[in-house]
């Protein structure tokens, strides 16, 4: 990616939309009628002004729970995020949507192709074990990364909280995040925005709604983005860093040729064009700075919080411009509805494709040479680190159907479902690390709900599925006699208990039991003993009790709820030391046990007709109940040297390892949101707002032995508009107090130290302090 070079029809657009509205402003101030210069549309919790009294909060409808229902009347917790609210705070991928919810917090790792999504404390380490809560698009499964996806495409996002499997299937483990697109108006609208930021932050978008016929509209829409990065790369003559391009499409036909029948066909295109993700690297370098601090006399490591202005180095051995990643996403949605007089019918399938070429310095330090193992039998010391600069292709498709049939009796009061899934993908991949495999998914679920009273429900989900698995390591795995009977069939059952009960027409109270699974495996990497290779199944029992009410005449709204989640089999990594000093191999493993307790607690208060502020707070106690782990005992013991190695038998791993207590890595304990937002007539067509937004996360561990950290990180953001309806001009400021909080931090190995015996932290960087203008035009 070439930072000097600036897409001048992006700048034209902008400036162009900026005069235009200047202008407008002053020909068009006495024309526009007041009703659309007063009319405020918040369909999130927002406030709807009543001219007649006073403003009154207004629930959205979600369909988390793949039927419409109230936000104050679900029995789940869900946070919701209108369109609209998510332009007033300057929201502008996912990663913002995060920053300002309670109880859900995603990171950017190696760039924009591996997410972290954390819902309620349940974390993982990316390529290691399975993804603990998935996106679905319009409900249906998106396979991949969302960091690049266009806000404009996005009528809300719903955040759907603790364990999924029950309604939504495999990998939803903690939770789900549903996009639900934008759908066709009912007459022809259209919209076109742009951005000018710091760093070359410039974004445009466009997209048109055109009902063709009673039976027929379409909705289509581009947006393409470009960021040139805030970091400078120090390894001389090393690749740019940080940068991200992307464009994507969008083409909705939505088809209703009945009064009952709803047809509704989707493809999105993605094409995303980044470099490298920067990162620091803390280890013994000669200073003091950057030197482990702890442990020294046995395993040395890095205690406290990381520093935060180190050098980055990166490249060296690739050409430059095969470092960053280069992908192409495509993903097709089919959604059908019939209603008969009986029951409905929905049948959805979904296609995901994605191809991805990434180029890595897994070094993190611009390494060309890395510590040889021949040195141990005479040779050199360093040696080339060709493998340690890695250029890898992964190619995915995967498919998946859905059929469900819902029903009702008993004069409404009994209600149920019952439907089945099935999920094909095939990976491919030339990554060392990986292995090619092939997943196939089945299940059957239902659900049944009754009306006891007209205050108080019962309902219960259950869903049976099977994964199987196929791929070359497991092959392999069943040639060894000790394995031959190993299967490579995966079965659960999952299931979801909900109770719900109406104080009163404002308040209801519910109580739910929810079991989740996280998908078997093998680990892919060669070179591991057979009795490491398989991973087994991750499990979840979670309950949680609620409250949403609507108080003081409709102008407060609280959501609260507590919750116990106990995971079982959790898959986290560790490190394989090859037998005749080889490079050490990193897999997954079942080690641990924890127990996560948690509050959250939202809440919204209209002040008047013109200011509201939103309150989150989420205390996640998130602890190991068992892990040993190899490395604890080393950092106790030291590695011991061959034969003699310390560490290696489960008595001393046992006695030495134990990290119970300790807390999950990249969870933080404490989370909090305010927003601030305003509005008031700025004319008789304009109106002014402003939103300010402070969000603060505390700690987060790089790894279990809790021991390396980031630090707090507190962001402040702001945002001020105006805007007739049509027209609409904003100035915003991201991270105002420019926090330089580390977004990730991991464990890893010293490629320079002698048998990689030490320990180097890499490092990722939060973005600075940014400020720009976005303005847009819809008709």
């Amino acid at each position: 990616m070439n930072k000097k070079f600036t897409p001048k029809i992006l700048s034209c657009a902008v400036k162009a939309a900026l005069l235009v509205t200047m202008s407008h402003a002053v020909a068009n101030d006495d024309q526009q009628q007041v009703t659309e210069a007063t009319k405020v549309t918040e369909s999130t919790e927002v406030a709807q002004v009543d001219q007649d009294e006073h403003a009154r909060i207004e629930h959205i409808q979600v369909t988390s729970r793949n039927q419409s229902e109230s936000i104050d009347k679900i029995p789940v917790s869900v946070i919701s995020l209108s369109s609209d609210e998510m332009k007033k705070a300057n929201m502008q991928n996912i990663n913002d949507v995060a920053e300002g919810t309670i109880g859900f917090s995603m990171e950017k790792t190696f760039g924009r192709q591996s997410d972290i999504p954390v819902i309620r404390g349940v974390s993982w380490i990316p390529g290691y074990g399975t993804q603990k809560a998935s996106y679905f698009i319009d409900g249906i499964y998106y396979d991949g990364s969302l960091q690049s996806l266009p806000m404009d495409l996005v009528e809300r996002i719903e955040i759907i909280k603790g364990p999924q499997s029950a309604l939504y299937g495999r990998r939803t483990f903690s939770g789900a995040i549903n996009i639900v697109t934008a759908k066709p108006t009912e007459q022809l609208s259209g919209y076109v925005s742009g951005t000018i930021g710091s760093y070359g932050n410039e974004k445009l978008g466009a997209g048109v709604s055109l009902p063709v016929n009673d039976w027929f509209a379409l909705r289509a829409s581009v947006a393409a983005d470009n960021y040139d990065g805030n970091w400078e790369n120090s390894k001389q003559g090393g690749p740019d860093i940080g940068g991200e391009k992307s464009n994507s499409q969008m083409l909705g036909l939505y088809f209703k040729p009945s009064a009952n029948t709803n047809l509704d066909i989707n493809v999105i295109r993605n094409e995303t064009d980044d470099e490298h993700a920067p990162f620091m690297r803390l280890a013994n370098d000669a200073n003091p700075k950057t030197d482990l601090n702890c442990y020294l006399d046995t395993s040395p490591y890095f205690c406290g919080k990381v520093p935060t202005d180190l050098p980055i180095n990166i490249g060296g051995v690739l050409n430059n411009s095969e470092y960053g990643l280069r992908g192409e996403r495509t993903h097709f949605s089919l959604n059908l509805n019939h209603a008969f007089d009986f029951g409905t019918l929905t049948y959805m399938a979904g296609y995901n494709k994605y191809d991805i070429e990434s180029g890595i310095d897994q070094t993190y330090t611009g390494a060309e040479q890395v510590f040889d193992f021949g040195f141990f039998t005479g040779g050199p010391m360093f040696g080339p680190a060709t493998e340690w600069h890695s250029l890898s292709e992964d190619n995915n498709q995967e498919y998946n159907h859905e059929v469900r049939f819902k029903s009702s009796a008993l004069d409404y009061r009994l209600t149920w479902s019952l439907g089945a899934y099935l999920w094909h993908s095939e990976k491919n991949t030339t990554d060392r690390n990986k292995a090619d495999i092939i997943e196939d998914n089945f299940a059957l679920m239902g659900m049944v709900s009754y009306d006891f009273t007209d205050d108080f429900k019962l309902s219960l989900e259950v869903r049976n599925s099977t994964d199987k698995i196929e791929s070359d390591v497991y092959n392999q795995l069943v040639q060894t006699p000790e394995y031959a009977d190993l299967d490579n069939k995966f079965n659960s059952t999952t299931t979801r208990l909900i109770a719900e009960y109406e104080l009163s027409s404002d308040t209801m109270v519910y109580i739910t039991r929810s079991e989740g699974n996280s998908p078997a495996g093998f680990n892919g990497a060669l070179g591991l003993p057979a009795e490491l290779v398989v991973i087994e199944e991750e499990e979840m029992l979670m309950y949680e009790a609620g409250i949403k009410s609507t108080l003081l005449d409709n102008q407060l709204y609280v959501s609260a709820a507590i919750y116990n989640m106990d995971w079982n089999n959790q898959q986290l990594t560790d490190t394989y030391l090859v037998p005749g000093g080889a490079t050490p191999i990193s897999y997954t493993a079942n080690a641990g046990k924890t127990e996560i307790n948690g509050l959250e607690v939202e809440l919204k208060y209209l002040f008047n007709d013109y200011f509201d502020v939103d309150v989150g707070y989420a205390l996640t106690k998130a602890k190991f109940v068992e892990l040993f782990d190899s490395n604890q005992c080393k950092l106790i013991l030291g590695p011991g040297t061959a034969p003699n190695r310390n560490c290696v038998t489960p008595e001393e791993i046992r006695e030495f390892g134990s990290v119970k207590g300790n807390t999950p890595p990249q969870v933080p304990e404490h989370e909090a949101t305010l927003g601030l937002n305003f509005k008031a007539p700025l004319t008789k067509t304009f109106e002014l707002y402003a939103r300010a937004d402070m969000n603060y996360d505390s700690t987060r561990y790089a790894h279990v032995h809790n021991l390396a950290e980031t630090g707090s990180r507190t962001l402040v953001n702001l945002n001020i508009g105006v805007s007739d309806g049509m027209w609409n001009v904003s100035a915003w400021m991201k991270n105002v107090l420019d926090d330089d909080t580390p977004t990730y931090i991991f464990r890893y190995i010293d490629t320079q130290s002698v048998g990689f015996s030490e320990r180097a932290f890499p490092i990722a960087p939060s973005r600075g302090r940014e400020m720009g203008i976005t303005a847009s035009y819809s008709f």
